[in-house]
């Protein structure tokens, strides 16, 4: 049939081995796989990796946002008068970087 445009879908396929990898890689400091906590919400294709890196806390959030996925970092310490402070970085990931760590799998037509 002419005109006619066929997408691939795609959907997020994480574990925990998987994500520390690409928390890995973005942070070489972080600590073994065991201290790091894997968080997979219910009902849902959301992920979180909650991890440390020297004084820094790392709360790694990974969805899908408008068809995109996004990766997000709640990264956490405390200043000098031991109050919390934070910041809020959100990045979008490539198909090419989902699938370098084997985390998205085509959806059957």
């Amino acid at each position: 049939m002419r005109g006619l445009i066929f997408q691939t879908a795609y959907r997020l396929n994480v574990n925990k081995t998987k994500f520390y990898k690409l928390a890995k890689d973005r942070y070489p400091e972080i600590g073994p796989m065991k201290a790091a906590e894997f968080v997979k919400y219910p009902r849902s294709r959301d992920y979180a990796l909650d991890f440390t890196v020297g004084e820094y806390h790392h709360h790694l959030f990974l969805s899908v946002v408008g068809g995109k996925a996004r990766l997000g970092d709640d990264c956490s310490t405390y200043n000098d008068d031991g109050e919390r402070v934070s910041r809020w970085e959100c990045h979008a990931l490539t198909l090419d970087e989902l699938r370098a760590f084997d985390m998205v799998e085509e959806v059957g037509a």
